[in-house]
């Protein structure tokens, strides 16, 4: 009954916004002026954003929504991707950074942290909704820290969430116990839930559940639930609201090119995350075929996106075959302690060539520090953000938006240089596209 309700009155306010909008000059998170907005203003601690409340030319203003997104921000966090016109995925992605303010007060910053660090917090706000977040992993690993921190920024932009229930499966290997994270918010009438399936389609049937009890379910970084195809998959748009992430079939070949201009001879190397988890498992089955005139040094490794995995991997590769001259792996910071494997066999990093996805800096410090012209980089974008859009697309649905089964988030391949490595990093195990602001990220991690 809950959801019920509070959908009739967003709706009532969807259409003041839409008759009403762009008469003020205010933030977005302040487009609605409603009771629990004036209790946020007094208390804590709805982070407001820079960007111009939404006007009625905007295709997003009906849903509370402004399209201003700073083109800083896009650049920050993808590169510099040719944007898509006319794409509502496109929409959804400019609605999520908009609201991506990187000049946070003090209260909405602890606020943050608050709730970073416990699996229950308040908003303060007093608003009716509840986010719940899934993670199949953790804060064991820097990257999902600093993705449910991103989250947890979002849903402080909307006063309408009034509560944030986080869980965390640590990678276990028994599926149940993220199957059972997802029943859990369920049961705890959370109005949608965001998070990375680790365990893939061995969850499906929970997250199922999770649909047909009208409570949304958006999975980041090209967490699809079983790729199209897969045995037991789930069908975004139908069994789940929708997937965000790149064109993971785009990736791989775009990974593939990287290996084919600058590997020659040599092996390459493949190495992925959780066995089975879709990011690894969508680009890899289109870099293969893509790379195959180049010999592989094994199959592809997973590697838990564990460090210490990824090194163990390379170690034994090069014990056996020292004649590796590229990678693939979409984790950059494992690929960094993976190369500690040619410090300690004595093999130089000569005529190396990387293609990896995120960009960690202590990858790309260590480049720098190795001042190697023959080894090379190439990457993405780290892809943090994404959780931000899955906060977005949620908010947006609840509020009677049409979302598309694909949030497809634009990639472009670029080469490391000297300017990747920002020594003034709060800490070196986070992506340079993180939109995460560098106080809070000190805060996180000691800095």
């Amino acid at each position: 009954m809950k959801r019920i309700k509070l959908l009739t009155v967003l709706a009532a306010l969807a259409l003041v916004v839409a008759a009403c909008g762009g008469d003020d000059d205010t933030s977005d998170t302040s487009a609605d002026t409603t009771a629990a907005t004036e209790a946020a203003e007094t208390t804590t601690t709805a982070a407001a954003t820079d960007t111009e409340a939404p006007s009625g030319d905007d295709p997003l203003a009906a849903f509370g929504e402004s399209s201003n997104a700073d083109p800083a921000l896009l650049e920050k966090a993808m590169g510099p991707v040719a944007a898509p016109e006319g794409d509502p995925a496109w929409d959804i992605i400019l609605a999520s950074v908009a609201r991506a303010n990187q000049d946070l007060d003090q209260a909405t910053v602890d606020k943050a942290l608050e709730c970073w660090n416990a699996p229950e917090c308040d908003t303060g706000t007093g608003g009716e909704l509840v986010m719940g977040f899934a993670d199949g992993g953790g804060h064991l690993n820097v990257w999902r820290g600093v993705t449910h921190m991103e989250a947890i920024l979002q849903a402080l932009s909307y006063p309408e969430i009034g509560k944030i229930i986080s869980t965390e499966a640590l990678w276990d290997p028994d599926p149940a116990v993220a199957a059972n994270d997802i029943r859990f918010l369920i049961q705890s009438d959370v109005d949608f839930i965001t998070g990375y399936p680790d365990a893939g389609v061995a969850i499906g049937d929970a997250i199922k559940e999770a649909t047909e009890a009208g409570i949304p379910y958006i999975p980041w970084s090209a967490g699809w639930v079983g790729l199209p195809g897969q045995d037991g998959a789930l069908v975004p748009g139908e069994d789940y609201l929708t997937v965000v992430g790149e064109d993971l079939c785009g990736l791989g070949e775009s990974m593939a090119a990287v290996l084919n201009d600058n590997v020659s001879d040599g092996k390459i190397g493949v190495l992925g995350g959780t066995p089975g988890n879709a990011l690894s498992l969508g680009w890899q089955q289109c870099l293969l075929p893509a790379t195959s005139s180049l010999e592989l040094v094994g199959d592809p490794a997973d590697t838990f996106w564990v460090n210490d995995v990824a090194l163990q991997v390379v170690l034994g590769w090069l014990s056996t075959d020292p004649d590796i001259k590229g990678y693939a792996y979409e984790y950059s910071d494992g690929m960094y302690t993976a190369l500690q494997a040619y410090d300690q066999l004595g093999i130089p990093v000569e005529n190396l060539t990387l293609a990896m996805r995120t960009d960690e800096q202590t990858l790309f410090c260590d480049w720098v520090d190795r001042n190697e012209p023959t080894y090379n980089i190439w990457y993405s974008a780290g892809g943090n953000f994404q959780s931000r859009v899955a906060v977005t697309a949620a908010m947006m649905s609840l509020k009677g938006a049409d979302i598309p089964s694909q949030i497809d988030v634009p990639h472009v391949m670029r080469q490391v240089t000297a300017d990747d490595c920002d020594p003034n990093r709060a800490t070196p195990a986070v992506s340079g596209t993180s939109l995460v602001p560098d106080e809070v990220l000190s805060a996180m991690f000691g800095g």
